[in-house]
């Protein structure tokens, strides 16, 4: 991990990451227009090139769903079935009213929502199947009643996607599944092909290529954020657990080499700590690889002059997660910028990706200032309904055609004195 003495030269860094997201534009600009014109064919094509499997159904059987919903560990189904019972429970308190006005005039007003018809989860596949994607995605999606759930995800090398990440869509009763992944991915949902749906919107979290495929098509169809990689910014005073920190560092270094692990401390101490600690626990993970090529390209460690200092530095990388390793976190809470907080060294980030019941989708490269987790909002569009009638044109309509006018929108005001004139007569 990179140490980093002052501020301009850390705000640099985070101004560098976010460009660098920018650089995959252009790469998987090329797949997108390839799928648009090519369809299916350019589907089978980048996975061949990409997952190194030949696809000659790309939706799952469903025979092949309930066979893994089946074969799910009988323990882990309990344990999947207990983690989204937490995820109903927080996500199910999101759920908005519709709300009615009645004006002065007369005048009526409804602010609704409804759900949105077709939505696209992409779940994804390469290193780490991540299941846990499903339920973080499809529960807040089911809750908002959308009535189209279609789901991406790519093969093995076995031509199959993960048996568990079929087993767990089948679990939640979604049964359009697709083994297709990456930028392709998102474009066949995206524009549609012969065989995948078009969608209205897009979910799900990603590497860079398929972050920068959702930001390209976002002009087409709705997507809920730029979701990865992933990023944890930890501060830490004297009185952290440096295992712990080094642990939680670890851990989301392992997702990806460009996940962003970043340590923010007043304790050159226990920068040391945590370096040896890492060293210690790293050896003994399968995952070694993959993290020690994040820490080491991406990981950083920043050492500011108090407490204070850091969370001002936080809130302006408004990071994905954040993790508060200090005396008294919860006087922090309310005075942090990210897409979710972990308080104290007791609480480990891994315990919101699958136990907590909070949504593990998060907003990567500083949204966190602009939007919060996924929830069930996402899947819903507000509408407004408004009725006017004669009581309030005769009351109101003077007015609003002056403003009409004083506009220069004559139309708009003729609109308005016509009816007024008819209601009147």
């Amino acid at each position: 991990m990179k140490t980093i003495t002052d501020k301009d030269t850390l705000l640099r860094v985070v101004k560098q990451r976010k460009q660098n997201a920018l650089a995959y534009s252009q790469f998987v600009q090329d797949i997108i227009d390839d799928v648009v014109k090519n369809g299916d064919q350019a589907l089978r094509k980048y996975t061949a090139k990409f997952d190194g499997v030949k696809i000659k159904d790309l939706k799952v059987p469903g025979e092949q769903l309930q066979t893994a919903e089946y074969g799910i560990d009988k323990q882990l189904r309990v344990d999947i079935l207990e983690a989204s019972k937490n995820i109903r429970r927080v996500h199910s308190k999101q759920h908005l009213k519709n709300y009615f006005i009645l004006q002065e005039d007369g005048t009526t007003v409804e602010h609704r929502w409804r759900p949105i018809q077709r939505v696209g989860i992409y779940i994804p596949g390469g290193r780490y199947p991540l299941y846990s994607s499903v339920l973080m995605n499809v529960i807040p999606a089911q809750i908002a009643k959308v009535q189209k759930i279609v789901v991406c995800t790519p093969p093995s090398n076995n031509g199959r996607s993960n048996d568990i990440v079929l087993g767990v869509c089948s679990l939640l009763g979604v049964n359009e599944v697709y083994r297709v992944g990456g930028a392709q991915a998102i474009a066949a949902m995206a524009f549609g092909t012969d065989n995948i749906p078009s969608v209205d919107k897009i979910v799900g979290p990603g590497n860079a290529f398929v972050s920068a495929a959702k930001f390209a098509v976002s002009g087409f169809v709705g997507i809920d954020m730029i979701a990865g990689p992933t990023e944890l910014v930890i501060i830490a005073d004297e009185t952290a657990n440096p295992d712990s920190v080094a642990v939680d560092l670890i851990s989301q270094a392992e997702h990806d080499p460009l996940a962003w692990p970043v340590l923010f401390t007043t304790d050159p101490l226990l920068v040391q700590k945590v370096r040896l600690s890492i060293k210690e626990i790293i050896n003994e993970l399968k995952t070694a690889t993959t993290a020690l090529k994040s820490l080491e390209s991406q990981g950083i460690v920043f050492v500011g002059k108090n407490i204070k200092a850091c969370m001002d530095i936080a809130n302006t990388v408004a990071a994905e997660h954040v993790s508060l390793h200090v005396k008294e976190p919860l006087f922090w809470k309310d005075k942090i910028i990210a897409g979710a907080i972990f308080i104290g060294s007791d609480t480990p980030v891994a315990w919101g990706d699958y136990w907590a019941g909070s949504n593990h989708t998060l907003p990567t490269h500083g949204q966190a200032r602009f939007r919060g987790p996924l929830s069930v909002l996402d899947f819903l569009v507000p509408y407004s309904v408004i009725h006017c009638g004669k009581t309030a044109l005769q009351k109101s309509g003077d007015r609003v055609i002056r403003m009409a006018l004083t506009e220069g929108l004559e139309a708009h005001s003729l609109s308005i004195k016509l009816r007024s004139t008819y209601e009147q007569d």
